[in-house]
């Protein structure tokens, strides 16, 4: 199969791996300090994210982003330490390593207009810089998150996470039933 059409395929099933409680359930780790979360918990119980209408690309003004008062949060989250799967936008960088960004549930969020609403977008801080093997794919983020709000020019996160390790997503692992040798 062409790496483009696996890579499709892959991102997908990430996709519905992140969004499917069913599939990747939050659970407390073996060693038990670590909750491995997904971006539906994120979510309050009931709270449906607004509809995206794809007429915009052809219109002069692209529809606007949702607002920081119209995406509550999960305050149970405050302080526990997390690990979240999902996609790197790199906001500051030291040299070629990455210090602080933004991590999003989908490839290309907040690079394409609007981005998502802001508790589906996380601030993570890392106390010391470091390399991204892969920057374009998806990664593991370990933390203690809160639900203080932070603004960048490319998108507002109504969830911030004090980075602890940035580690690649290994897609074999999470779909062992897939793998092929490429």
């Amino acid at each position: 199969m062409p790496s483009t059409i696996r890579n499709f395929f892959q991102a997908l099933a990430l996709l519905l791996a992140l969004l499917s409680p069913a599939v990747a359930p939050a659970a407390e780790t073996a060693a038990g300090d670590v909750r491995q979360i997904t971006w539906d918990d994120l979510l309050p119980e009931g709270w449906i994210p607004p509809s995206v209408s794809v007429d915009h690309f052809f219109d002069a003004a692209p529809p606007q982003a949702t607002a920081m008062a119209e995406a509550p949060v999960v305050n149970e989250l405050n302080g526990q330490r997390v690990k979240l799967p999902g996609y790197l936008v790199p906001i500051n960088l030291e040299g070629d390593k990455l210090k602080d960004f933004l991590m999003v549930p989908y490839f290309g969020a907040c690079i394409h207009v609007p981005p998502p609403p802001p508790n589906q977008v996380v601030f993570v801080s890392l106390p010391e810089p470091v390399a991204v093997e892969d920057p374009y794919g998806p990664h593991w983020v370990t933390g203690v998150i809160s639900t203080s709000a932070s603004s960048t020019e490319l998108a507002e996160a109504a969830y911030t996470l004090a980075g602890e390790r940035v580690e690649v997503f290994d897609w074999d692992a999470m779909f062992p039933d897939q793998a092929d040798s490429d």
